[in-house]
This record gives structure tokens, sequence and C-alpha cells, in this order.
């Protein structure tokens, strides 16, 4: 039984030892995965920021006056502008 003990326990000891680097360097590849994507996640964040800042700008009336002039726009005077009625049936407009 003893002669058995020593090789057993030499096994064991190894299969510890190499658990526990498989566990590290599995630690240190989802570590190193977990950067990468906190590092595109800040990346995407400044670009939406850039692109809302882009559509504030865009949509303010001034801007849009002042790209419509710059491409030879011009409002269209109440008497060339048509409405529009579309009836409503009977059961309350409803598509369906």
């Amino acid at each position: 039984m003893k002669r058995y003990l020593l090789p057993a326990l030499a096994v064991a000891l190894s299969l510890v030892v190499m658990g526990t680097v498989w566990q590290a360097v599995r630690y240190e590849t989802l570590a190193e995965s977990a950067h990468d994507i906190e590092s595109r996640q800040k990346d995407w964040v400044e670009q939406n920021r850039k692109l809302a800042a882009g559509i504030a700008v865009l949509s303010s009336r001034e801007r849009a006056a002042a790209m419509a002039a710059s491409l030879g726009l011009q409002k269209v005077s109440p008497a060339r502008r048509l409405m529009i009625v579309v009836p409503q049936g009977p059961g309350g407009g409803g598509n369906g």
C-alpha cells in the first residue's frame, strides 16, 4: 500500500499544478478579451456621442434654414401648398 502512495501523490500533485496553470492561462485569455471588449465599447460610446451631437446640430431650425439656403431651396408659399384630407369611414377610420 505504501508503495503506491508516493507515485499516486506525485500524479495528484502534478495534476493539481497542471490544472492551476491551465486556469491561469484561461483567466489571462478572458481578461484580455474583456479588455478588448471594453475598449470597443468605449469607442462606440464616443461615436454615439458624436452622432447625437451631429443630430442635434442638424435638427436645429437655424441650421436647417442655412442648409436649405446653401442648396438654393426656398419656402413654398401657402398658395402652392396642397392639403390632402382622407375621409374617415363609419368605423372610426381604422384600416380593418
